[in-house]
């Protein structure tokens, strides 16, 4: 393959992964925010086993341990995370949300400091101090608060509070990295978050409280369960096993600059001189902060999301 294909896909995977804070704006005028996790995840856990079953995904061995803890983790990542997502989206914009991403950097290079004594060179350093600085002040000098964003700070914290979830399983669940493949290990997170949906959606559905939705609200239901869950994660994981790590690394930076756009060129979210700042401020930190490392560790689970994230 060569590193110009490399980087196109690695882009679109970014991509795929930046528009779905928008995607998502739009579902939740439809659907609640339990509601829409739940959907999103239940068809994008049917879409990993449809690919083990049809034998697109690698077949693997896993121990009923290390599938009961994978399981576990997923109530945290996938269950915990996409509903905290979701619900902070519904509060806040599509262009905050997108450049939140930061803060799964933040959060997984300081777990990983503490919990693996991993060294922070310098760079990171630098990037982790302007990604803060930058969330700040997008959270707290950005746009006002309105009905379309009614509480945007509560909202940017509970997309933090998501990503932290995230950033706990990349940590805690790095050993899994290196034995088993990444759709694996996503199959088996999405399916122990079912533990939650099952019973959370069965309910929904007899009490019928999932709405006579639009063929536009299903339709941005599916694209984040499939093109975001999915499909980015196949483009991601494919490139990098040949083009390494680092390469894509240096397409990261490509998220919140697409949601961002998205949301304000598209959905016309408000704007502000701060949401500019802290824009720029978070863009810089993710680009210095994600090239310091030339093989940083990489999540196996994303959302936003992300995984959002």
């Amino acid at each position: 393959m060569t590193r110009l294909r490399a980087v196109l896909l690695l882009v679109l995977a970014n991509v795929l992964w930046g528009s779905s804070h928008a995607i998502g704006k739009l579902a939740i005028d439809t659907f609640d925010p339990l509601y829409l996790a739940g959907l999103r995840i239940s068809m994008a856990t049917a879409c990993f086993w449809g690919l083990r079953l049809s034998g697109i995904a690698p077949r693997e061995s896993v121990p009923q341990r290390d599938v009961l803890t994978l399981a576990g983790l997923g109530l945290l990542t996938v269950a915990c995370a996409q509903f905290l997502d979701y619900r902070g989206l519904s509060l806040t914009t599509a262009t905050d949300s997108s450049l939140m991403i930061i803060g799964e950097v933040i959060f997984t290079t300081i777990l990983a400091w503490l919990v693996a004594r991993e060294h922070i060179g310098a760079q990171k350093r630098i990037g982790l101090i302007l990604g803060i600085i930058g969330v700040m002040v997008l959270t707290f000098g950005g746009a006002p608060d309105s009905s379309y964003a009614p509480n945007r700070a509560l909202g940017n914290t509970l997309v933090l509070l998501a990503l932290l979830c995230e950033s706990v399983f990349t940590v805690l669940g790095a050993r899994f990295a290196q034995t088993y493949q990444p759709l694996t290990i996503l199959r088996w997170t999405y399916t122990g978050s079912m533990l939650v949906w099952i019973p959370v959606l069965g309910w929904a559905f007899v009490h019928h409280a999932i709405p006579n939705a639009s063929v536009a609200a299903w339709s941005a239901v599916v694209y984040m369960a499939v093109a975001t869950s999915v499909v980015s994660y196949l483009l991601w994981f494919w490139v990098i096993r040949s083009a390494g790590s680092s390469l894509g690394a240096m397409t990261l930076f490509v998220q919140p600059v697409v949601g961002s756009l998205i949301g304000l060129v598209l959905l016309a979210e408000p704007q502000s001189p701060g949401l500019y700042i802290g824009a720029v401020l978070i863009v810089i930190a993710m680009f210095v902060a994600t090239l310091a490392d030339r093989e940083p560790m990489l999540p196996a689970y994303k959302e936003n999301d992300h995984a959002r994230h």
